[in-house]
């Protein structure tokens, strides 16, 4: 048993436990202490049978029903995070119910009563927002428009179109039709280069080669390049590999490509990911080696799944890097910062948006929010981003 799934497990268990004492708190005062302990552990109980029902097979969902993702598997994960959620409020409330009669003596709620209406309010609001941030924010990706001027860019590049793709995930939070629907997105949009930055299926390698072959549909003038992320290791990644080597996507690893038409002008090099269960900056590995391919007197895009890579590539000959990963957070807190707080600011330096290097103005990168999510298909304040940047000369 690894450390990681064993600190999952009890998460998961806590949450769990959670949720018995949240339905055992709102369910009515006229019923019996022994008749709310066995209504509360069969829901609790029932609740959380979905997760063997449908995440521990190798069932595609998209097989079933559409009702299945969007009336069970839904809002089960709603349920899951609300109630990890809840945690912080209701301690607060606990908190000022202790204090309040102090300060204010008529205040004369039974604790029992009190806690009751304040978990359901509470609940009752966790749910409303996430379920918005599942059926409306997490719907269709927006598409960002960024244009990025350098000094001396070469003729051939001025004007130039980068579609950027990541973190699909695809799986029992996101349907095969929504990843058509980005395909088609990014088609509409005539790119001239489309790259994928990773993670492409979440966990079910059952996924693989229905996600692969909708991702073959892409068409760009210059080529279609990827690289691989963590989910794709924890998928399997001789899968993945062998999805994809039936289809015309250029998949790199450690390694460079010149774009087609483009020789010696635009340098596409591919990082590995450095695998970790953990969602930190990891260490990346042969940072000499990948920075030997980083071509002089060309544009350089590097391509990687984590942007964790950008403290090391800054200093190199590479202009743009294009990363996804974080998902933005998946919950982006606004007005807080330049580009908000992002729950991914937790625990990775490069969340979401456009960085730039401090030596360096024209040394930037891009961190793309992506399309799918993981725990729980809820986004707020952050919706699922197809990336499009055009290169001027400047």
């Amino acid at each position: 048993m690894t450390l990681f799934f064993t600190v999952v497990s009890s998460s998961f268990l806590v949450v769990v436990v959670f949720q018995y004492v949240l339905i055992r708190v709102m369910l009515p005062q006229r019923l019996s202490g022994m008749a709310r302990i066995i209504i509360s552990f069969l829901a609790a109980l029932s609740l959380n049978s979905i997760p063997f029902l449908y995440m521990a097979t190798d069932r595609i969902l998209d097989d079933l029903p559409w009702w299945h993702r969007e009336l069970i598997v839904f809002p089960y994960a709603i349920a899951l995070v609300a109630s990890a959620l809840l945690a912080v409020p209701l301690l607060i409330v606990l908190l000022a119910r202790s204090t309040l009669p102090k300060l204010w003596p008529r205040f004369d709620k039974s604790k029992r009563s009190f806690v009751g209406n304040a978990a359901r309010t509470l609940s009752g609001a966790s749910l409303g927002v996430l379920a918005y941030g599942t059926y409306y924010e997490n719907s269709t990706p927006e598409i960002s428009r960024v244009v990025l001027s350098y000094r001396g860019l070469h003729p051939e590049l001025c004007g130039f179109r980068i579609v950027q793709v990541t973190d699909i995930h695809a799986g029992p939070l996101i349907s095969f039709e929504s990843i058509a629907g980005t395909v088609s997105l990014v088609n509409a949009l005539k790119p001239d280069l489309i790259v994928l930055t990773g993670d492409y299926v979440n966990n079910n390698p059952a996924y693989v080669d229905g996600c692969v072959r909708l991702l073959n549909d892409l068409k760009a003038n210059t080529g279609v390049f990827g690289v691989y992320g963590n989910h794709d290791y924890y998928t399997g990644i001789e899968s993945v590999r062998e999805g994809f080597s039936k289809t015309r996507i250029s998949m790199l690893s450690h390694s460079r490509h010149a774009a087609k038409g483009l020789e010696g002008v635009l340098n596409i090099i591919g990082v590995e990911d450095p695998v970790s269960r953990w969602a930190t900056d990891a260490q990346f590995q042969d940072l000499a080696k990948i920075s030997s391919l980083a071509v002089p007197n060309q544009f350089n895009l590097l391509l990687s799944h984590r942007p964790g890579i950008f403290k090391a590539c800054k200093d190199w000959n590479v202009q743009l890097t294009l990363a996804g990963h974080t998902h933005g957070g998946q919950v982006i807190v606004p007005m807080v910062g330049e580009r908000g707080f992002s729950l991914a600011g937790l625990f990775v330096t490069y969340t979401h948006g456009l960085y730039e290097s401090e030596k360096d103005s024209e040394v930037r990168m891009y961190v793309s929010r992506g399309i799918g999510t993981i725990i729980a298909p809820v986004r707020l304040f952050c919706k699922p981003e197809i990336v499009e940047i055009t290169l001027t000369r400047g």
